[in-house]
């Protein structure tokens, strides 16, 4: 199969996307091995040094037998924005492409994955310091708070951004502070960088409620794991503020227990919804943003989907 070549120029790489807990590190990990791939992460989590358990990263043992991108790139302390993903992971499908290998771009972060493959909007640099003030008040009076005031003055950009995504309010409220213009109107006239690639896009569909058993178990896995200690190791080494800050989940609800604000079984049941929460979210995203070629995990013939699909990108010409 030709993948890129002076003839068949186009890169042509293959995402797995999907919710959390949708199995998509496994999957990834089977057809990069029949296909001769490489996996480039798209997890908003996995990027982070030490958080391991509570992430669902990579063994050593895979990302040995696969090389891996974008995994233990950053600290906890860093700012790492889309801009900076979609800068590295376009390093990565270039040098996969470049080595003739198919380039698997594996993940459940829109964010990173719309900034990779749709261009990113190149915006102000931020204000450390009205962050800090938004993100006060989205921790003293919830980020509702913050999307009743982007809907005041960016009614476009509030009914794009969930009311509980801190993360994009934020940033949308800041470049607003910035440029006195909605983001929607600089982003309208702005310039998008993209890597030139065509993507194909494969996600493993469950019906919902077998998809929150199966979040509710791997949670449950992740403790018996040792979630807790590797969580504890992260606080006394003074990391409990900048975790709460970026609201990891997974782990803000276990430092809450460990400053005695909740009981532990009362955070773990906190992990398992907002695990849930977020698949909800993240399955709107997809759905609604970008065409994912589902594949029923229930479908015993899957692969016969699977493969003509992949089959037929990969051979494609620029």
């Amino acid at each position: 199969m030709k993948r890129y070549s002076e003839e068949n120029n186009t890169i042509r790489a293959v995402i797995i996307c999907g919710p959390t807990g949708s199995g998509k590190s496994s999957w990834a990990m089977e057809l990069a091995d029949r296909y001769g791939g490489r996996i480039i992460g798209a997890d908003s989590r996995q990027i982070y040094r030490r958080f391991d358990i509570g992430t669902a990263k990579p063994s050593r043992e895979d990302r040995a037998k696969i090389p891996h991108y974008l995994i233990d790139v950053a600290d906890i302390t860093e700012d790492f924005t889309a801009k900076k993903y979609a800068e590295m992971a376009s390093t990565a499908v270039v040098e996969t492409a470049a080595a003739g290998a198919v380039p698997f771009i594996v993940g459940g972060a829109g964010l990173y994955l719309e900034a990779l493959t749709g261009g990113l909007f190149e915006g102000p640099e931020k204000d450390s310091s009205f962050r800090d003030e938004l993100e006060l008040v989205a921790k003293q009076e919830g980020p509702q708070k913050l999307h009743e005031e982007l809907s005041r003055v960016d009614p476009e950009t509030a009914l794009k951004i969930s009311p509980n995504d801190s993360i994009r309010l934020v940033r949308a409220l800041e470049v607003y502070h910035l440029t006195g213009k909605p983001i929607s109107i600089m982003k309208a006239g702005g310039e998008y960088r993209r890597l030139d690639a065509a993507f194909l896009w494969l996600g493993l569909e469950f019906e919902r409620q077998e998809l929150y058993n199966r979040i509710d178990a791997r949670v449950d896995r992740m403790i018996e794991d040792g979630l807790v200690d590797e969580v504890r190791e992260l606080y006394r080494d003074g990391l409990g503020m900048p975790i709460i800050k970026k609201r990891i989940v997974g782990y803000y609800e276990i430092v809450e227990a460990i400053e005695n604000r909740i009981q532990i079984n009362k955070a773990i049941a906190r992990i398992k919804q907002h695990s849930r929460n977020y698949a909800k979210r993240q399955l709107t995203w997809f759905r609604n943003r970008v065409q994912v070629n589902w594949i029923d995990s229930s479908n015993s013939g899957s692969s016969s989907i699977t493969h003509p699909l992949i089959g037929q990108h990969l051979n494609k010409r620029a």
